[in-house]
């Protein structure tokens, strides 16, 4: 079976190198790119893309990565010739000229360049040494610097110009420079003043007949893309959004499960190592069973990219492995036909180091194993199962799916959910080998079913609402104000407020066990940071998750109802949330914090690190900030208790913000004073509480309403604190109440600040 699908793989690749090419581009030997004349009035796509990445996350400049999509056609004019970008935003569907003209000519398009025809012969050199990937806008975004285009250390690569079937392709060298870079070019670059990137530009033929296209539905799972059509009539509406898709035809339409025309295949980069090759094509290869549930066969595979196949033909849909000088994101990204929706190339980046922060994640929480052998192997075996993941998700990415991040709220495992690990507690000890699932899920099959069967929408509809499989995407999940509590990233379990509280236990035993037992071989002590991080913060997102509880409000894509979160259940989040606000929560043991040294000669302290005030010396104190900082910055999210204002206001059952701020400050400021590491704790809770209130107060998105009831509050605190003083006349209970008048006094001046410089979470996502 392996030998026939290579014999017909090197087939289809032969033949791609046979057929005709699109424009046969050459550089030369003065280094200019010539070319004949190109097909005229034809659109086609104009692709950036970096074959050479920069290679930090921060800045966003990745090998592999796709830049601008643009619908462009050449126009001859004269012995002129012209690129002109076309207006996709703005269209019409009807058949009468004049009313397809008058929609054309109301909106801008963009002329791209002009170049010179010579005896049919044209110079192309100038459209491609340009900035088209806005590589230059990208350093400046980043923080990194204001960088031009160099010229005079840029140039056409001589043998860069590629032509297949349906692309045509040049490699370009260009330098961006600049008096002043920033820090994450000068980590990266090896002259930071003049960065050196290899650009491409793609010339991408679209399919000679546009695919039948798919009408987006809210409730399928997909991504839209839109457009606005100028011919509908009055009862229809204007935006019209399709459906991304790759083209998929049974051999027999009719049959309820038949063999595909030509299945959808995905070459993974051969310069993936193993282990991590195998799991890749493993869990790129899950989607075969999602595809077969829908009635294709055979319909799609994964495959080790073959010697000798070229990945920039943009016939070939390509999973690049890549690799940053930090951790970062993976992407799915699609060349698509704006005309239909047809995914053309299927583009997936994966990030090489994500893979071992996982495995730093599992083997601080198998620290308290006696078996070490044991716990590196499971450590790295689960590492691997969540790269399968990773693989299924991305792919899914250039499948058409969006994230659906009410999947594990409602008890569903998708792969186009931001999955953390499921780790459990058994008779007290930490398990882990059910962390992640195997393969897609039911409402990946059913995502699947949507978009490439030809079944009905509303047959499709009420299914999934009959077996209760939930879709919420990325705008009603992402960031503190979100209010959709099914929703959130990196969370698990139908019941955020039950898994908090187990969190919490798990947490605090993992870090009890914790110790430089779990290093690697080689490793020096004080690397032992690097595994307390992720343990420290293992709560953080379903803390995150919990917080959306209040203020909650309960809502899908279908309805058109919405309901708030019931009143218990807001009671009982904010109950689970005051209890991570605990000193006990934001001290770690005796033995491990006597343990955590700072960076060993040699080595050198990084952002995976946490900061301190200290010098080298690890800040006691400062964890307890860094702690605060991750329930307060949900807890007092603006709109989040603007929400909790307007439901107490509608049902007085309801929790509202006056009780929130009542409860936290009881708790924070006004609980009885500890001693040692969790009195030292419980004083920076404070501090770090009344700073979160003076922000709050002056936020531009809180509301008169609950500034005044916040003002309030801090008056009542500054009370409390003082008769608090006089009665103990003890120093802290005296500072207390300073620090209470400090924030009354400040509330106007945004000058008056009790933490100057916050200390910086250390990045959890992606985990």
């Amino acid at each position: 079976m392996l030998a026939r699908m290579l014999i017909a793989a090197t087939l289809l690749f032969s033949t791609a190198l046979a057929a005709a090419p699109l424009l046969p581009w050459q550089v030369d030997n003065s280094g200019k790119l010539q070319g004949p004349l190109p097909p005229l009035q034809q659109p086609m796509l104009w692709v950036s893309a970096l074959p050479h990445g920069v290679g930090a996350n921060d800045i966003g400049l990745d090998r592999g990565q796709l830049g601008a999509r643009k619908l462009v056609q050449f126009e001859r004019h004269g012995d002129r010739l012209l690129l002109r970008q076309l207006n996709t935003q703005f269209r019409g569907s009807s058949s009468n000229a004049a009313e397809q003209e008058a929609i054309r000519t109301a909106f801008a398009d963009a002329v791209l360049w002009i170049g010179t025809i010579d005896n049919n012969q044209v110079d192309y050199s100038a459209l491609v040494l340009s900035d088209g990937h806005g590589i230059s806008t990208r350093l400046s975004q980043a923080k990194q610097g204001s960088f031009t285009l160099d010229s005079a250390r840029s140039l056409l690569l001589s043998n860069s110009a590629k032509s297949f079937e349906r692309n045509s392709d040049v490699d370009v060298q260009l330098t961006f420079s600049s008096p002043k870079p920033g820090p994450q070019v000068q980590a990266v670059a090896a002259d930071p003043n003049h960065v050196s990137v290899r650009l491409r530009y793609s010339l991408v033929a679209l399919p000679d007949e546009p695919m039948s296209p798919r009408r987006f539905h809210p409730q399928s799972g997909y991504f839209p893309i839109s457009h606005l059509d100028y011919t509908q009539p009055l009862n229809r509406p204007m935006a019209q959004r399709l459906l991304p898709k790759h083209r998929l035809q049974k051999t027999d339409p009719s049959a309820l499960s038949s063999p595909v025309v030509k299945p959808i295949v995905y070459y993974l980069d051969n310069a993936t190592p193993e282990p991590y090759r195998s799991a890749l094509l493993e869990g790129g290869n899950w989607w075969t069973q999602a595809f077969a549930a829908a009635g294709f066969e055979d319909a799609f595979r994964v495959e080790l990219l073959p010697d000798g196949a070229d990945p920039q033909d943009i016939q070939l849909n390509i999973i690049h492995w890549v690799h940053r000088s930090t951790r970062g994101w993976s992407y799915g990204d699609a060349l698509i036909d704006p005309r239909s929706g047809e995914i053309i190339k299927g583009h997936v980046s994966l990030g090489s180091l994500r893979v071992r922060q996982d495995a730093k994640i599992f083997r601080a929480l198998s620290a308290g194993w006696a078996d070490r052998s044991a716990a590196l192997n499971l450590s790295q075996q689960l590492a691997l199962a969540r790269l399968k993941q990773l693989a299924a998700h991305e792919i899914g990415h250039t499948l058409g799916l969006a994230h659906n991040f009410a999947a594990s709220a409602s008890g569903d495992k998708s792969v186009m959910d931001y999955p953390h690990p499921n780790i459990g507690l058994r008779d007290g000890q930490i398990t882990l080998a059910d962390s992640y699932q195997h393969g897609v899920s039911e409402w990946d099959k059913f995502a699947i079913r949507f978009g490439y069967s030809e079944q009905s929408f509303a047959e499709l509809v009420a299914e999934a609402q009959q077996r209760g499989l939930v879709f919420i995407s990325d705008p009603d999940a992402r960031g503190a104000e979100a209010a959709q509590p099914q929703a959130s990233l990196w969370d698990n379990g139908t019941d955020p407020v039950a898994r908090l509280e187990q969190l919490l236990q798990i947490r605090q035993l993992a870090l009890g066990q914790l110790g430089p037992q779990a290093l690697l071989p080689g490793q020096p002590p004080s690397e032992l940071t690097e595994l307390m991080v992720p343990l420290y913060l293992l709560h953080r997102y379903q803390v995150a998750a919990v917080a959306k509880v209040l203020g909650g409000v309960e809502y899908d894509y279908l309805s058109g109802r919405r309901s708030h979160a019931a009143p218990e259940w807001q009671q009982a989040a904010l109950t689970a949330l005051l209890a991570a606000l605990q000193p006990e929560q934001l001290t770690v043991p005796e033995a491990l914090w006597q343990q955590w040294l700072p960076a060993n000669y040699g080595s050198d302290a990084n952002r995976e690190y946490f900061s301190g005030r200290q010098g080298a010396v690890p800040d006691l104190q400062g964890l307890a900030e860094v702690g605060a900082q991750v329930v307060l910055q949900q807890l007092l999210n603006p709109q989040r208790l603007n929400r909790l204002a307007e439901q107490r206001w509608l049902d007085g059952e309801q929790l509202g913000a006056t009780e929130l701020l009542q409860q936290l400050s009881e708790q924070v400021l006004h609980d009885d004073h500890r001693d040692g590491q969790e009195g030292a704790q419980q004083a920076r809770l404070r501090t770090v509480l009344i700073d979160h209130y003076l922000k709050l107060y002056r936020h531009a998105d809180l509301s008169p309403e609950v500034a005044a009831t916040l003002r309030l509050r801090l008056q009542q605190d500054a009370e409390k604190l003082q008769r608090r003083a006089r009665r103990a006349g003890v120093p802290l209970s005296a500072q207390l109440s300073q620090l209470g008048q400090a924030a009354l006094a400040g509330l106007e001046d945004e000058n008056v600040v009790l933490i100057h410089k916050p200390l910086p979470l250390p990045p959890g996502s992606p985990i």
